[in-house]
């Protein structure tokens, strides 16, 4: 059987990569898939106008360590980009080289030498903090006398009540949403990363807000193949994008932020999934609970999800101080007024 070309290789490996493996097989998120997308998109682009690149003369030799750590400046220089930024077009790439090498041996050295490509250093921002008093005051400036209010109302309520990812939530359909269940034990079935199905719990109150979103929305009789949350585009229900929600919360941010300092006027829908992390353990749940509520894997990315807010940490140093004073013993009381000078400093010998 004739041997393709490395060209044909690459090409093929990377519509399979993007079409079949990373969504069907992989089942990544909306969000990292286009993070991916993108990442390879600007790599192609790279190869075309910087090493003049072309379905001819495309070959292993253009993924080489030295074009890979050249690309990366380029996307610092040409796109702008931040070094975190080009640490996750890094990711992507690397991503692919490793598929590649699984789809011909031809390319596994070149995966071999990629993958010890290093991130470009960066200063990891500090996690803000959002209180209980802060979200109270976010959710209290919607205005729910409009439909729109209601219905952001609803969308974000629901994401920080139940701690989920925006795409989750997003996704949701009327089928998902199990009310009325006997004893009260309403919830919610979630499709979160890698298909990976999860049902939060859904509390009285949320369930009356859902309740009255559906009947607004939907009508009494709701289709149950229906999105939850949708807008009208050519006369069809589609889903809302990621970037629109996102542009909504700002907008309350930033009235909230007016009344109260402690909201982020920057604020983003997944700041709310790691406010109601660390708000579930203010309220003594426990970690592991956390990790199932919030659909972790690893415990590890719950920890990483928790702040410690100002006030747990003045309680942690308060309970610090009291222990260190009562297990320290009264050492000037029984000083005798006179005393050598050595001793007086307790350096007696």
């Amino acid at each position: 059987m004739k041997k393709l070309t490395e060209s044909l290789v690459i090409a093929k490996a990377m519509r399979e990569w993007e079409k079949i493996y990373l969504p069907e097989i992989r089942a990544l998120s909306p969000h990292t898939l286009r993070s991916y997308h993108k990442a390879i998109t600007l790599y192609a682009i790279f190869l075309k106008d910087a090493k003049s690149a072309n379905f001819g003369n495309l070959s292993g030799d253009f993924f080489s360590t030295a074009n890979i750590q050249e690309w990366m400046l380029w996307l610092k220089s040409e796109r702008s980009c931040s070094n975190s930024t080009c640490n996750q077009r890094l990711a992507g790439l690397k991503n692919f080289l490793k598929f590649l090498s699984k789809k011909d041996i031809r390319f596994i050295q070149l995966w071999m030498e990629a993958r010890e490509v290093k991130q470009m250093r960066y200063v990891k921002p500090a996690q803000v903090e959002i209180t209980q008093e802060a979200i109270k005051t976010l959710f209290n400036v919607i205005n729910l006398k409009t439909k729109i209010g209601k219905r952001d109302f609803t969308l974000f309520y629901l994401i920080y009540s139940i701690g989920a990812r925006i795409d989750e939530v997003l996704s949701l359909k009327i089928s998902d949403i199990h009310l009325n269940q006997p004893n009260g034990k309403n919830y919610i079935a979630v499709l979160g990363k890698g298909a990976k199905r999860r049902s939060p719990p859904i509390l009285k109150e949320v369930s009356k807000v859902l309740k009255g979103y559906i009947e607004m929305f939907h009508g009494k009789k709701p289709n149950p193949w229906d999105l939850l949350f949708f807008v009208y585009y050519d006369g069809r229900k589609k889903k809302l994008t990621q970037e629109a929600v996102n542009k909504r919360l700002k907008i309350y941010a930033q009235k909230a932020h007016c009344i109260n300092p402690e909201v982020p006027e920057n604020l983003h829908c997944h700041q709310l999934r790691h406010a109601r992390a660390s708000h579930w353990l203010e309220q003594h749940l426990n970690i592991v609970a956390i990790q199932r509520l919030m659909g972790h894997a690893n415990i590890n990315t719950t920890m990483r999800y928790i702040f410690v807010s100002t006030e747990q940490k003045n309680q942690a140093l308060a309970t610090l101080e009291d222990n260190v004073m009562k297990n320290t013993g009264k050492k000037w009381k029984n000083i005798r007024k006179k005393k050598d000078l050595l001793e007086y400093l307790g350096l007696k010998e």
